[in-house]
């Protein structure tokens, strides 16, 4: 079951909603941690069962490494416990099993962040079994994040309030992201769909950029749909998550780009992986292998396919040339800036959606023409398409522009924007029952 799903949205939302504005406050958490269970079990027993012993495992280390005071070296056992059993399971289940539980990467990363801050002594562990629980598995986010710290959610487990105002603004946000996945991911994405199916080797290559742009359009609408979606949930709920998008393509470096773009898991790399491995403190030289390493990292954790790898290692590539000289060009010609990202991005997230190499070499083979591999089997493939998906790309490039977000805020509470996300809701439940939608994107990783 999904957060877009008719069964979510119609049956198991509503009925949690009611039980969980009655419930007295302080049974909410445990009304939550499970009510999250029973939402994952649709996905399978095996897979929930799978979540449980993560939960029990890592709240057991954590209260060995919080409890009585002990010895370095114990404590730093029962880390390495804990990274091996997290990290061999997340390894496992990318990389040698056939099928990937859903959310095991984000609720992976979760448990291990709180490992790392007790060892560390930043955070206590939690008081109970159930804020375990509903730190790790809280439904909203539970598949595909934000990831967020215990630091910044221990406080709001503990006390938090709900209102008639933030339900309204929450819902309004559910409504928002399910209308940018249901209304514009999904339909931008048939394009995508369209060249895999006619095959690399015989598109034109304006309908490989218009293909390319769909890819790009349909993924950022499609996660940053899932994460409004989390978001608005869990503010009705009484939480507030970390924004995981802020306007990508309004970047003027690869690096910023990814300072906006899937915010939480960027700020879990710098946190976990890129400040312990000495960041930017050893000079130059070796912030640079730093950040490769973290860039390949980044590259695996999204699949075990040499695609992934060699996407994550290219943009650590121009990472590290912005760290070096590229940046300050960058900075003082705005319009290159801007082009650099809209020309560099699409192209690097074609290397992320295709993960046979070689259809991938043939892809960028009528890409760039002049490298002569195959011929178009019809050269004007790409006109009607341009027409049919033209008021598509339009309307996501309206929405993703800042602008879109200060007339949201200024507005969102007046009676006609009301009236439009009940419209948008009532025309993305017709798209779902008529079969007009997919699976979230990224629950792929």
């Amino acid at each position: 079951m999904e957060l877009s799903d008719l069964n979510f949205l119609f049956r198991f939302l509503p009925i949690f909603l009611l039980a969980y504005y009655f419930c007295p406050a302080r049974h909410r958490n445990r009304l939550l941690f499970v009510s999250s269970l029973l939402f994952y079990l649709f996905n399978g027993w095996v897979n929930t069962l799978l979540l449980t012993c993560s939960l029990l495992w890592n709240y057991w280390v954590v209260l060995m490494m919080s409890g009585r005071p002990q010895a370095t070296g114990w404590r730093r056992g029962w880390l390495g416990a804990a990274v091996l059993y997290n990290l061999g399971t997340l390894c496992y289940f990318k990389y040698a099993s056939p099928a990937l539980p859903p959310g095991i990467s984000f609720y992976t990363f979760t448990m291990l962040s709180l490992d790392i801050d007790v060892y560390l002594r930043r955070e206590r562990a939690p008081q109970s079994f159930t804020e375990l629980g509903v730190f790790g598995a809280m439904f909203p986010k539970l598949l595909s994040g934000p990831i967020a710290k215990f630091s910044d959610m221990a406080g709001q487990i503990r006390r938090r309030a709900t209102s008639v105002k933030k339900t309204e603004q929450g819902l309004s946000l559910v409504i928002a992201g399910l209308s940018f996945k249901i209304l514009l991911a999904d339909p931008i994405g048939i394009l995508w769909h369209d060249v895999q199916t006619i095959g690399f080797e015989s598109i034109s290559t304006p309908l490989a950029w218009m293909g390319m742009a769909a890819f790009s359009v349909q993924l950022l609408f499609d996660f940053q749909g899932y994460s409004l979606m989390a978001i608005g949930l869990a503010y009705m709920l009484g939480f507030e998550l970390p924004k995981n998008f802020d306007h990508p393509y309004g970047a003027r470096s690869i690096s910023e780009y990814y300072r906006r773009w899937h915010i939480s898991l960027g700020h879990w790399f710098r946190d976990y992986l890129y400040i312990p491995l000495g960041g930017n403190r050893g000079g130059i030289a070796r912030t640079c292998i730093n950040l490769l390493i973290v860039w390949g990292v980044t590259g695996i954790w999204h699949g075990s396919t040499a695609n992934f790898l060699l996407w994550g290692l290219i943009l650590g590539f121009f990472i590290v040339l912005e760290k070096c000289f590229l940046g300050r060009l960058l900075e003082r010609h705005r319009a290159l800036s801007h082009f650099y990202v809209w020309f560099l991005i699409p192209l690097t997230w074609i290397i992320f959606a295709i993960t046979d190499l070689k259809e991938l070499g043939t892809y960028f083979t009528r890409l760039f023409p002049f490298w002569g591999e195959g011929i178009a089997v019809n050269a004007r493939d790409w006109i009607d398409r341009g027409r049919s998906y033209l008021p598509l790309f339009l309307g996501a490039a309206a929405v993703s522009c800042p602008l879109a977000d200060r007339l949201w805020k200024k507005y969102w509470n007046s009676l006609w924007a009301k009236a439009l996300l009940f419209l948008l809701f009532w025309v993305c439940v017709y798209q779902i029952v008529n079969g007009l939608h997919d699976p979230f994107l990224y629950g792929n990783f």
